[in-house]
């Protein structure tokens, strides 16, 4: 029965709905914020991407260690699930916004700033990557698909520039992304430093 509840991806998906259920809780019966909407569907967003681009160097790290590869494994195999919920969170992100500016020209004014345009760069790039996360998309575009899906590097980027120029306080953002650079670190380390051969 466990095995099973472990397997199932509506279980998984509806894990990663938890935060987006409570979120909307707090915010009908008690705090009322659009602030709380903001910071919760945006920081919700970020994990998640960082998530999922940790797994590839998360696996490469747990094979070197012998720790075997089955959990980051499991989260291969739902990576597409991690992906739609990150954009997802990133989409939330962006409706409360667009409620709380309320007005079309604040939203134009806005995007003068940098950190507003990283935001933007951010979704549109998490908006092209969940458009094309499905078999067809994967078969029409061939080769393509894969280099494509490094815009997730992009979106990474740029969320965590759009996140630093936003907030004064960046304890969470450092505690959140971190710990991707350092896998990614290692993951270059790995493979530009051993004989020729296949790159992870």
């Amino acid at each position: 029965m466990l095995k099973r509840l472990i397997d199932s991806h509506l279980a998984f998906r509806l894990l990663l709905a938890l935060p987006a259920l409570w979120t909307a809780w707090q915010f009908f019966f008690h705090l009322r914020s659009f602030g709380l909407l903001l910071d919760q569907s945006g920081q919700w967003a970020m994990r998640l991407l960082v998530l999922t681009l940790a797994i590839t160097p998360l696996r490469l790290l747990m094979k070197q260690l012998g720790l075997g590869p089955h959990w980051p494994m499991w989260l291969f195999k739902r990576r597409r699930d991690l992906g739609l919920a990150t954009f997802l969170y990133a989409a939330a992100h962006l409706c409360v916004y667009l409620i709380r500016q309320s007005n079309l020209h604040v939203v134009l004014f806005d995007m003068q700033y940098i950190e507003f345009i990283m935001g933007w760069l951010a979704f549109v790039t998490l908006f092209a990557l969940a458009l094309t996360s499905n078999d067809a998309s994967v078969h029409r575009l061939g080769l393509w698909w894969k280099p494509l899906q490094r815009l997730a590097y992009v979106s990474v980027i740029a969320a965590a520039l759009h996140w630093y120029w936003i907030r004064l306080d960046h304890r969470v953002l450092w505690a959140t992304v971190l710990p991707l650079v350092a896998l990614e670190a290692y993951r270059l380390f790995h493979n530009y430093t051993r004989p020729a051969g296949v790159r992870h």
